[in-house]
């Protein structure tokens, strides 16, 4: 799960968007379609079986902030979660190397999922450069 949830961030922040709204709803709706579009869910076992993936990735993102060691980490800040890769002065590809052996490029189909349904037209996502 820590894999997914890093990648997903990573990719966020590949992508140029480091903010998303942190509502329960549009979270975990917009984790659903991501991860039910995602080429590669199969390879994640535990949240494929899980009986509504969308919440356990969201409760994977709550926690992220409690994490130590981690290369990219999801912290609340007001209404939003802010993505962080906690790797000083590492760009989203250098931090790839340490998000398990996934290209970045996965990462980033998998975050484009998530973002077009999280801000399908009503939803703020906030585009802050990293």
């Amino acid at each position: 799960m820590t894999e997914v949830i890093e990648g997903l961030g990573l990719g966020m922040a590949a992508v140029g968007t480091t903010r998303v709204t942190n509502d329960r709803v549009d979270l975990e709706r917009a984790l659903s379609h991501a991860w039910s579009g995602w080429a590669h869910r199969g390879d994640y076992p535990l949240i494929e079986r899980a009986q509504k993936p969308g919440n356990e990735l969201r409760a994977g993102i709550s926690g992220s902030s409690r994490r130590t060691n981690a290369a990219v980490v999801w912290r609340e800040s007001g209404d939003w979660y802010v993505v962080d890769i906690a790797l000083v002065n590492r760009t989203p590809e250098e931090a790839a190397r340490f998000v398990g052996s996934r290209p970045l490029e996965e990462w980033k189909l998998l975050a484009e999922l998530f973002l077009g349904a999280v801000n399908p037209g009503d939803v703020p996502v906030s585009d802050v450069k990293v």
